[in-house]
């Protein structure tokens, strides 16, 4: 066998070997996918089995065996889930309550973060286990305290108990914990060249670390604001006027009322559950990065 014939043979087994080789691989991304296919579809499912009962007539809510998909989509279901209550009026307050937690979530986490993972003082360590040691405290240990504190304050039947603790730092530890880990994977080489030249601490923190950690600070703001918008339990609490519920208390209120009327209730859910949805799409991006670089050092 002559050499070039010899080099011809190994070249053609190189070409079968990588083929073999890029066939298993698109193999298992096939798999993958398919995997991965069938989990978003189990996921959405009770998602479009929502959306479909709230485009059924009430007559079609008691069809056996129950149908997916609607014969005639009633999309005057969402009108009327929204004119048999004030909605406007809940979607008001909820707004308000939602953007004024947010700002004073990402003040008060952003700047304890900075602490915790920037400066140098006594006894960091042990304050940041005992702040992260608070995530462990169930609500409902402190709720009549809480409660009670807020009644000689005078703040019952307001939005103060559901906004100010916020701009304390109060729930914050997860986001705390969330930026301290971004904020400590920016070189220190960038903070110091800043000393240097004369930068003060609150400046290297709005001009320096702010613009650098969006994508954690995007993440807060949105974990706050799913979390304020779902919120069920604190206006139940601390709320009793009916002009001051939030869209959560006015979706009890519908469920209460139409209880019986499923198609409308859930019409009700989808409309307060979008803004949800939206914001997550939109931001989707910088979620994922937020969450991605925030381990970036431990």
């Amino acid at each position: 066998m002559s050499t070039q014939e010899i080099y011809k043979s190994a070249e053609n087994k190189s070409i079968k070997k990588s083929k073999v080789k890029l066939f298993k691989v698109n193999g298992k991304n096939v798999l993958l996918h398919l995997v991965l296919i069938a989990i978003g579809i189990l996921f959405f499912f009770p998602f479009l089995w929502m959306l479909s009962t709230a485009l059924k007539t009430p007559q079609e809510l008691i069809v056996m065996p129950p149908k997916l998909l609607p014969e005639t989509p009633q999309w005057s279901n969402f009108i009327d889930a929204v004119t048999t209550i004030p909605f406007m009026l809940y979607l008001k307050n909820s707004l308000v309550v939602a953007i004024l937690t947010i700002l004073g979530a990402l003040f008060s986490s952003t700047i304890t973060a900075y602490s915790f993972a920037k400066l140098k003082w006594p006894g960091r360590e042990i304050w940041f286990t005992l702040m992260l040691a608070t995530m462990m405290i169930p609500m409902q240990v402190i709720l009549i305290p809480m409660f009670i504190m807020y009644s000689k304050f005078g703040w019952l039947d307001s939005y103060l108990p559901l906004v100010l603790p916020a701009y304390f730092g109060g729930g914050q530890a997860f986001y705390i914990f969330l930026l301290r880990q971004f904020f400590r994977g920016v070189p220190n080489e960038l903070t110091e060249s800043a000393v240097v030249d004369g930068a003060n601490h609150f400046l290297i923190f709005r001009k320096i670390m702010l613009p650098l950690s969006k994508p954690a600070v995007l993440t807060v703001g949105l974990f706050t604001f799913m979390s304020v918008w779902n919120d069920f339990f604190g206006p139940l609490i601390f709320i009793s006027s009916p002009e001051k519920s939030t869209l959560a208390l006015g979706l009890r209120a519908f469920q209460s009322q139409f209880g019986g009327q499923y198609n409308l209730m859930l019409a009700a859910s989808i409309i307060v559950m979008t803004p949800t949805i939206i914001i997550f799409l939109l931001a989707q991006k910088q979620f994922i990065e937020g969450i991605k670089f925030s381990g970036i050092k431990g």
